[in-house]
């Protein structure tokens, strides 16, 4: 028992949440954990607790990486799951199944109290609603960072509890989740997206690409890589496979090692490839859409949006590749060449979440109106518009005009939560003396403050990451 992986405060907190939902009656509960927040882990630690009840457990997902990771999570947990997926010989006698839905509808369903769907904003697919029909009786637990779908159906459907105890700002104020730092072009010069056409809900890729497949572009987001996160272990987020292909092309022609997966990649290629790529043997790895789910590389420090959409879930799980926290790393950053930072606003922007449907104006994966941002005149560094001062160069804003013009091509999008986020469970007020940014408190204080929040000590060395990166950058 004591090598079971261990759960943090909040993690035990959706744990009891779920239960309580269970002894209110609701049988379907949708939880929704950022990305980096241990999904996995809540999963496998509520499977634990059905086996150890003697009761028999299923988890679904969509995807083969989803699949295995799942499995590994629950033999941590020191039990022995079968997988139901096109390679694997059945293991009926165990007492949890992991299964791949597209092999599952094929099969005889196993017996299972409970069900766990993994990404389960795509619980309301015709697969996955075939399968949870015939489990009427089981307690169904949906799993995802981004309950938004394109079509703007609500997961309402399927579940009738939502449970959400924690946002990303909350796991970056607890050193869960790195900050972020943005850059983006000039909105002038974001590719003209009103002239591409929408298909299934988001950009069309051809006509897409037109727009992205200039030989300024390839040039830019080299240049733009090597301004703001040089030599940084980056994944890069393209519109097609020949998008991909030439801007790899670009990053080796300018002498930066990068390697090219898709979905075609021959499977042992691209194990390879990812397994190169976690080791360190390149810089630079460029995909179309296939290392959005499953792919968990701590070191990753530089996501690369080098398109547009119109999904937040898609947005989110692109940037949520670079929020989880290594050694040496002290914030993600975030290179957004289609506009969509601006579209969506910064991932640590507060949200609420609903099991209901999006209204239509806000169909598009759960796209909500970015908040207002102004340029810094001095820095030209992006902020929300209601901040006084500039936190990079301590520009005070006149608070009588908030049109400032932007002169440079590519502007920062950083610290798009210039005020300190209050995070659930404070065990009293903050007092006068520490309310004020992170950025700006000794040591001293910021163990003050992480006492009284309930924070755990790698919060207060993240936030001396974050003081000592941003003298770095005001001293270069």
């Amino acid at each position: 028992m004591a090598n079971l992986p261990q759960l943090r405060s909040y993690q035990l907190d959706t744990v009891a949440e779920v239960r309580q939902a269970i002894l209110d009656g609701h049988k379907r509960i949708l939880v929704v954990i950022p990305t980096g927040g241990g999904k996995t882990t809540i999963g496998g630690f509520m499977v634990h607790g059905t086996v150890n009840k003697g009761g028999r457990a299923l988890w679904l997902a969509h995807r083969k990486e989803l699949v295995e990771q799942a499995h590994e999570r629950i033999h941590q947990f020191g039990i022995k799951a079968g997988v139901m997926m096109a390679g694997h010989a059945p293991r009926r006698a165990h007492y949890v199944q992991v299964a791949s839905i597209a092999t599952l509808i094929r099969r005889d369903i196993p017996t299972a109290r409970l069900v766990v769907v993994d990404e389960a904003h795509h619980s309301v697919s015709a697969g996955f609603l075939k399968v949870l029909y015939q489990y009427p009786d089981a307690i169904v637990i949906g799993l995802t960072a981004t309950p938004y779908r394109l079509d703007g159906r609500g997961l309402g459907d399927v579940y009738t509890k939502l449970v959400a105890p924690v946002s990303i700002a909350d796991l970056i104020a607890q050193g869960h989740l790195t900050p972020v730092r943005y850059f983006g072009t000039r909105k002038d010069l974001e590719p003209k997206m009103d002239e591409v056409k929408t298909v299934a809900g988001d950009y069309d890729a051809k006509a897409m690409f037109k727009q992205f497949d200039t030989r300024t572009l390839y040039d830019g987001i080299v240049d733009n890589y090597r301004r703001f996160a040089n030599a940084s272990r980056a994944i890069v987020f393209n519109v097609n496979v020949e998008h991909s292909l030439k801007v790899c092309a670009a990053f080796r022609a300018a002498g930066i090692a990068a390697c090219h997966v898709d979905g075609e990649t021959p499977r042992h290629e691209r194990e390879q490839i990812l397994k190169a790529f976690k080791a360190g043997q390149f810089e630079v790895l460029c995909n179309v859409n296939i290392l959005t789910e499953g792919f968990d590389l701590p070191a990753i420090e530089t996501v690369m949006l080098n398109r547009a959409t119109k999904s937040k879930s898609l947005y989110l799980q692109m940037v949520g590749r670079g929020l989880r926290p290594a050694p040496g790393k002290s914030a993600c950053t975030v290179i957004d060449q289609g506009g969509n930072v601006r579209h969506f606003g910064p991932v640590e922007h507060p949200e609420e979440h609903s099991l209901e449907a999006e209204a239509k104006s806000k169909k598009g994966g759960g796209a909500t109106s970015a908040p207002p941002m102004k340029s810094c005149p001095q820095c030209e560094r992006l902020d929300l518009l209601f901040v006084q001062q500039c936190p990079e160069c301590g520009h005070v804003y006149n608070t009588g005009s908030t049109n400032n013009l932007e002169a440079a091509e590519f502007i920062e999008l950083t610290d798009f939560l210039p005020k300190n986020v209050v995070v659930k469970g404070a065990k009293k007020p903050v007092p006068e003396h520490l309310k004020k940014n992170w950025l700006d408190m000794s040591k001293d204080e910021l163990e003050e403050y992480a006492g009284i929040q309930g924070y755990r000590p790698g919060w207060v060395y993240m936030q001396l990451k974050r003081q000592q990166s941003q003298e770095g950058a005001m001293a270069a």
